[in-house]
């Protein structure tokens, strides 16, 4: 299997003081001088020094690397935590030829099934709609103009999405790809909404009553779940990726919400697809890291510690690969 990045830069060290090590445990030893005296005398060699580092620092240093790469892409709603999708997932592509928008969908629902998700049917009611335009930035604006609410549904700071001015930008990207994420918090048993969404109700019971299962500092009792997501590729930018490339990217951005200004250069991730296409055919070890974590973590946990269990999943995930 292809090792990351991370393997080569924090990884690799540690395995190749383990093998110098093994190669001078098993060198034989020199043979004693023959009594003919028909031996050469043994030479002098230079000093050989080998440095290892201890197993706790290689986790440190690889816990600093996942937390700068969630730092870099991921983006939330001011306050909130990290939203996923409960369940299922119904994926849509519209304006493509059936073949390649039924690829687009298998690929987005491979990786669905590989995190616990259950891919929708056909014929079912989209939760992302992945759109291919050769006027992308035009459509952005007239969908944003048009629906307003279906982009910010409660206004203001409800927690659901990014806000106005990552909707300006959304409108005004240059980008192959923009995408826009809508997630809701939910109580988390019984998944009705734990903010106040009807904002002409006026009454006192309207915002949500939502009890948490005993005394708790570490626990909200909510958890963050995706509504739906908006996707517009621009079929005028695609040139020199491939279809497989294409699916793996919209699977990342189908499933989590990454940031769209994000710079994902120093990491291994299909993210960077746009900037080096021919560096990656697909998904690679550290994509799947991530979205296995992020569907794995402990959704009540207050926000702080929600990325304290991301990073040690995918710390776990890709020790254990490297083993």
């Amino acid at each position: 299997m292809r090792k990351t990045r991370l393997h080569r830069l924090v990884l690799m060290p540690l395995l190749a003081t383990l093998l110098l090590g093994e190669a001078a445990a098993q060198e034989p030893a020199a043979e004693a001088p023959q009594a003919d005296g028909a031996s050469e005398a043994p030479q002098a060699v230079d000093e050989v020094i080998v440095r290892g580092r201890r197993l706790e620092d290689i986790e440190d240093d690889l816990r600093i690397y996942i937390r700068d790469f969630i730092g870099e892409v991921v983006a939330k709603p001011p306050g909130r935590g990290f939203a996923r999708w409960d369940r299922d997932v119904c994926i849509g592509v519209l304006n493509l030829q059936a073949n390649a928008a039924q690829y687009i969908v298998d690929r987005i629902s491979s990786l669905a099934l590989d995190v616990g998700l259950e891919p929708g049917e056909p014929g079912c009611n989209p939760d992302v709609n992945i759109v291919f335009a050769t006027n992308a930035k035009e459509m952005a604006a007239h969908m944003v103009e048009n629906e307003p609410r279906t982009f910010r549904p409660v206004g203001g700071e409800a927690g659901m999405d990014l806000g106005r001015a990552a909707l300006e930008q959304f409108v005004e990207s240059e980008r192959a790809v923009r995408w826009w994420h809508v997630s809701l918090p939910v109580d988390a048993r019984t998944g009705g909404a734990a903010i106040e969404i009807d904002k002409t109700c006026g009454n006192p019971s309207c915002p949500p009553y939502i009890p948490v299962a005993g005394p708790s500092r570490i626990h909200s009792g909510t958890r963050d779940d995706l509504m739906y997501v908006l996707i517009i590729v621009d079929a005028t930018k695609l040139k020199g990726t491939t279809w497989q490339q294409i699916g793996d990217y919209l699977a990342v951005l189908s499933l989590a919400q990454i940031d769209p200004t994000a710079n994902p250069a120093a990491f291994d991730s299909i993210l960077n697809l746009f900037t080096n296409p021919a560096a990656y055919s697909g998904l690679t070890d550290w994509d799947r890291s991530y979205v296995r974590a992020l569907y794995e973590f402990d959704q009540e946990r207050i926000e702080s510690m929600q990325t304290n269990e991301i990073v040690g999943l995918i710390a776990e995930q890709e020790l254990d690969s490297a083993r």
